[in-house]
């Protein structure tokens, strides 16, 4: 009898040290002890915060600030941990191990750029933390079939089957096509170079650049493009700020025709970059409508605008969004562990927030939502017509 209960012991000893060594468990216990003892909800939100690209940060905060004002959810109050990823894959990758170090997080909103997010997604996954992304349309993210990632922005294939029916419609049936060199403009300019198949919209050239890349660079294809081939329009997929320098240092060479790209335009400095800026003809496809008639977008904007003293961009409303879906979603669950969200999640009926309705697909991609085709004027991208 006691040789059995010896064993018993050793077996249980086992077990328990296992599941110690579990991140996944390690983190459901500490974030629930955190819930349970001290009526906290630890979210981490990663992005490049120090260079101020947007207004991102701006949204979370104040959506923090109202669900706590309106008492937090399942008694507790959220806790935002800020962390800089510096814009970059280096940088990505430090936040992202610094977020998992501390096992009382339940989830991370980021990464603003697609690489980053696709690369952090896997370190995420293994350390049990929720991945909610606000802005990265990279289609991969989502194609890899990690149960804890998601998305509230509709992804590259969306975008760029918007982007080539725009061209379509516009007669522009020669479209030259220059993206960024990584996993988001490459994906990107393939689903808009197979659209444009698919609409007989011929591609008289196609090119990469790097983020390396500099006024010369672009001026260099600039030239060769204007003197050497006949076309309609210029598809971008690229990022901020180096899509601004681009399109001033085009205007700057001689490119008069349309510039369309993706989401990724639709921010409010890129107005303010580039030399001789001219936002004539430029247009983009975006989830974001500064008209928007949803009571909820326009009580948001108004907020913001009252606590920040200027207006609102796609950032604001998409990281906005991000933390009042994800909280929301945690309430449905009445948990912080990431199998419970995930599942309500995806399990939830239809909820409106300020960016529109929110229901997500198995992969973690939002479905059911429009797209808006916008032209620069006036220092804003309008909603075309």
């Amino acid at each position: 009898m006691k040789k059995v209960l010896c064993i018993a012991a050793m077996v249980l000893a086992l077990v328990s040290c296992s599941r110690s060594d579990n991140p996944i468990q390690k983190r459901e216990i500490e974030s629930t002890k955190l819930l349970r003892k001290k009526h906290k909800i630890k979210i981490a939100v990663a992005g490049p915060w120090a260079q101020n690209r947007n207004l991102m940060l701006e949204g979370i905060d104040l959506a923090c600030e109202q669900l706590n004002e309106e008492g937090g959810v399942l008694g507790a109050q959220i806790e935002i941990i800020k962390y800089d990823d510096n814009g970059n894959l280096e940088g990505g990758g430090k936040a992202a191990y610094q977020i998992a170090s501390d096992n009382q997080i339940c989830a991370v909103i980021g990464h603003p750029f697609s690489a980053i997010s696709l690369s952090n997604s896997l370190i995420y996954h293994y350390y049990g933390l929720l991945m909610f992304s606000p802005t990265s349309t990279g289609t991969d993210l989502t194609q890899q079939g990690l149960p804890y990632v998601f998305r509230n922005i509709p992804d590259n294939d969306a975008i760029g089957i918007e982007a080539a029916l725009f061209c379509k419609k516009s007669n522009w049936n020669r479209v030259i096509i220059y993206y960024l060199n990584n996993s988001y403009g490459e994906g990107l300019a393939n689903v808009f170079e197979l659209q444009c198949g698919s609409s007989s919209i011929v591609i008289p050239d196609r090119a990469s650049y790097e983020n390396v890349y500099g006024i010369y660079d672009y001026s260099d294809i600039a030239k060769n493009w204007k003197n050497n081939y006949v076309f309609d329009a210029v598809f971008i997929a690229g990022s901020m700020p180096q899509i601004a320098e681009i399109v001033s240092v085009f205007r700057d060479n001689g490119i008069t025709q349309p510039i369309i790209g993706g989401d990724t335009f639709d921010i409010s400095t890129f107005f303010t970059i580039g030399d001789n800026y001219k936002e004539d003809n430029v247009y983009c496809v975006s989830n974001f409508n500064i008209d928007s008639k949803n009571q909820k977008f326009i009580d948001f904007r108004e907020a913001f605008i009252k606590k920040y003293g200027h207006d609102v961009d796609q950032h604001a409303l998409q990281g906005y969004d991000a933390l009042k879906v994800l909280v929301n979603a945690i309430g449905m669950a009445g948990s912080v562990k990431p199998d419970d969200i995930a599942r309500a999640l995806r399990n939830a009926r239809i909820w409106d927030e300020g960016a529109g309705p929110y229901c997500f697909e198995e992969n973690g991609n939002i479905k059911q939502r429009v797209l808006t085709v916008k032209k620069a004027g006036n220092g804003e991208f309008k909603a075309v017509n």
